[in-house]
């Protein structure tokens, strides 16, 4: 029997975070702080510098400023280091910055060892900003932080007692900032701080373009340049299509240590507002990373090319953005960007932009395109560096300076101009001054490229949704699903195949007839299926005489959501508590909802055991939770649960969660195969102090992997049957041995003790 939670447990236990993603909780959170000396920033002349920005703000040729910089040298000297019970080490300190909106800091030492992590927090702890880990190291040793609201803000460092290496932190510089591209909504920020006339990237943009734009905002990103100041820039895509993450900006917004650039993307409002004073809602993703690599930069064009040096994370949906070298002039043209370090906006000319050249800064003749008015929207300094996208979706140029503002809610009919992408492309003599080296690296010549990952139209193209998947009972024997017939394609589909199967169960044909255009789509219901033929459903959708240009869509394969089944007339759950048990209680309810158990007053550091009675063909759920949001292991106690059937079989364990964790599951007759239960396989001598055997009296061959109580995999052994395994490196304590069938339908968990 697969057991789908622990599967799920073990694959979230190896997600690697390289970013802020506030995954996890300062341990200083529970750590007496009192004597941890505050260092002050002094005061400085803000008067100046807002008279200073009444000047600059009409100039979007230089990045937008949003603080002062303190030239500081703070290290692990001026904070202070706890050591926890288990060895491990915590280094706390704290900076005072006085009516600071936003704090955030410049590292020229930043080089931490895997299993470190940097956390930053504002002193009501309302803002949290971390893990950093070990993936932002550069070999500089620059680090830049993304911003943390308030004016009293903590720094905590955390050190494993089994690092490889101790961690070096020096801060250069911290950077009060006046005016805020932060997240609180009460403070004065760059939330709402661009013109009315603005349009959010979501406010209707032409249904010629609404699409494209769609994708093309999950390339955009704002940038935080030289400590204080702001620029808007794009990912952009090269010929390779491999997700080099290449971020198209401005050459005037190149200021500090580009390795201390600190980048934001997807920062959208859910509740756009278009050309009005009402105030954007702020979005919900905070998709950060931080530090870059110069690669090619030119004023001619105005055009800078950086690499981002930290791993972006995979669910983050991202788009490298297609870019037209040809010099074309475009039907309209579209930008968008982050004016005045504001939540994403957008712009649009119906008009064909113009091959131009203007004196810009030192650069008597640089290459632009003119704009000569928006049509919807305006762009505003922080806008600086986004890209002017062709009527194609592909980039054309970035933004360099403008006259184009907001009058209340329309357009002052100022002028923008943006540097040429196809000037940019081979100005000058070396990889350093152009775009091709970079974007086009094994020189195949093309002028144009399409974003990655791709949005092609085909002619011919039919795609395949499943409907109905997540209305599953756990008490359900079967399931009817709903396939979605979907034309994605150019030409009208007239007919069409549907296959599925469900497990090992019987194969179903549908053949439909219609006349569906394109982006319509129908909806073919199947017979009821028996969930005793597996939890797997494959579908495959094929046109009928005429052949499908886009194969990438057709097939749906979805393990469904199927709460785990045993064969047990009792369950039992051991607890250890951590150091903080009054922060835990748990629970055990029926399908009907009525709690069938909950603990009692519970003690620190210590071990429980509980049991409960289950009934046939009913289904439970656990669940456990923490007052403080930081689980039960590993920072303040060894805490740890272990929830399995009498005989020993694994249903679920944790303890590294944040507020609440839980598991559903059903007792009754095994939905798996006969050939995979639970006496068929023995592990021993149990307890062991070296090795374990497995006999098992199954014949095919199978997987096995050791693992440990919070779901880190030790061991992954592939093919074996029947093996003798040594655990002679494994710290005494309680570890499960997983076995799944080599066609990983079936699997069963075992728990065993090293002594």
């Amino acid at each position: 029997m697969v057991n789908k939670y622990v599967l799920f447990f073990l694959l979230i236990g190896f997600t690697v975070s390289s970013q802020v993603t506030n995954e996890g909780k300062p341990i200083s959170w529970k750590l007496n702080t009192e004597d941890v000396k505050t260092i002050k920033l002094p005061s400085f002349d803000l008067e100046k510098l807002q008279r200073e920005d009444k000047i600059n703000d009409q100039n979007k040729s230089i990045p937008w400023r949003f603080g002062f910089e303190h030239q500081v040298s703070l290290g692990f000297e001026d904070g202070k280091w706890f050591e926890l019970d288990n060895g491990d080490k915590v280094w706390i300190m704290n900076i005072q910055s006085k009516d600071a909106k936003t704090m955030n800091f410049i590292f020229d030492e930043y080089h931490i060892p895997e299993g470190a992590r940097l956390y930053f927090y504002s002193d009501d702890r309302r803002d949290l900003l971390g893990a950093y880990t070990q993936t932002q190291n550069r070999d500089d040793m620059i680090f830049g932080s993304w911003l943390i609201d308030g004016d009293n803000i903590w720094i905590e460092y955390y050190e494993p007692r089994d690092a490889d290496f101790k961690g070096q932190l020096h801060i250069s510089k911290a950077i009060h900032g006046y005016r805020s591209m932060s997240d609180n909504p009460d403070l004065e920020k760059g939330l709402n701080d661009s013109g009315a006339c603005n349009q959010d990237v979501d406010c209707p943009v032409g249904s010629d373009f609404e699409d494209t734009k769609n994708q093309l905002k999950k390339s955009v990103g704002m940038v935080v340049v030289g400590g204080s100041g702001a620029c808007t820039g794009t990912l952009i895509n090269n010929t390779n299509n491999d997700e080099t993450p290449y971020f198209l900006t401005a050459n005037h917004c190149l200021g500090g240590n580009i390795g201390a650039w600190a980048f934001r993307f997807n920062w959208r409002s859910p509740n756009p507002q278009c050309a009005t004073f009402s105030n954007s809602q702020n979005g919900v993703f905070d998709q950060t990373v931080s530090g870059a690599t110069l690669r090619a930069n030119n004023a001619k064009s105005d055009m800078a090319l950086v690499e981002i040096t930290a791993p972006l994370q995979p669910n983050w949906d991202l788009v490298w953005a297609g870019w037209d070298r040809s010099g074309n002039q475009p039907n309209f043209s579209v930008g968008i960007h982050h004016p005045s370090g504001d939540i994403m906006k957008v712009c649009r000319d119906d008009d064909s932009a113009t091959q131009q050249s203007t004196q810009f800064g030192s650069e008597p003749q640089m290459q632009i395109w003119l704009i000569n008015e928006w049509e919807l929207g305006v762009t505003e300094p922080g806008s600086s560096g986004s890209a002017l996208f062709n009527q194609d979706g592909k980039i054309i140029g970035q933004l360099a300076g403008g006259t184009a503002a907001c009058s209340g809610t329309s357009d002052n009919g100022g002028l923008d101009f943006y540097g040429r992408f196809d000037v940019s492309w081979d100005y000058g003599n070396s990889s350093s001054s152009r775009l091709r080296d970079w974007l086009d690296p094994n020189n195949t010549g093309v002028s144009e490229i399409d974003q990655f990952p791709t949005t092609e139209v085909f002619n011919n193209d039919v795609a395949l949704n499943i409907l109905g998947i997540n209305d599953i009972e756990c008490l359900d024997n079967s399931i009817q699903p709903t396939f979605q017939v979907i034309n994605t394609g150019v030409n009208i589909i007239t007919s069409a195949t549907l296959t599925y199967q469900l497990g090992n169960g019987q194969q179903f044909t549908e053949n439909w007839s219609g006349n569906l255009e394109n982006g319509e789509s129908e909806e073919i219901a199947s017979p009821v299926l028996s969930l005793s033929t597996g939890t797997n459903l494959i579908a495959d959708i094929e046109i009928n005489g005429i052949t499908d240009e886009n194969l990438n869509n057709n097939t749906a394969n979805i393990e469904l959501p199927v709460s785990d089944l045993f064969d047990t007339e009792q369950v039992s759950l051991t607890l250890v508590t951590d150091n903080y048990a009054n922060e835990t209680t748990w629970e055990f309810v029926d399908s009907n909802g009525n709690v069938i158990a909950q603990n009692g007053a519970l003690s620190d550091a210590t071990s429980y055991t509980d049991f409960f009675d289950v009934n046939e063909d009913e289904c439970y759920t656990f669940r456990i939770f923490d007052a403080q949001n930081d689980g039960i292991c590993c920072f303040f106690g060894e805490g740890s649960f272990i929830l399995e059937t009498s005989e020993g079989e694994l249903i679920y364990s944790g303890g590294e969660f944040s507020d609440e964790d839980s598991v559903e599951f059903r007792i009754g007759e095994s939905l798996s195969s006969e050939d995979f239960e639970t006496e068929s396989v023995s592990i021993y001598p149990n307890p062991t102090s070296e090795f374990i055997e497995i006999s098992t009296s199954i014949e095919t061959e199978f997987d096995v992997q050791v693992f440990d109580m919070n779901g880190k995999i030790l061991m992954n052994l592939d093919n074996l049957n029947s093996n003798k395994i040594d655990l002679s490196e494994l710290a005494s304590g309680i570890y499960f041995v997983k076995l799944q069938s080599e066609n990983q339908r079936n699997s069963i968990t075992k728990k065993i003790i090293k002594k």
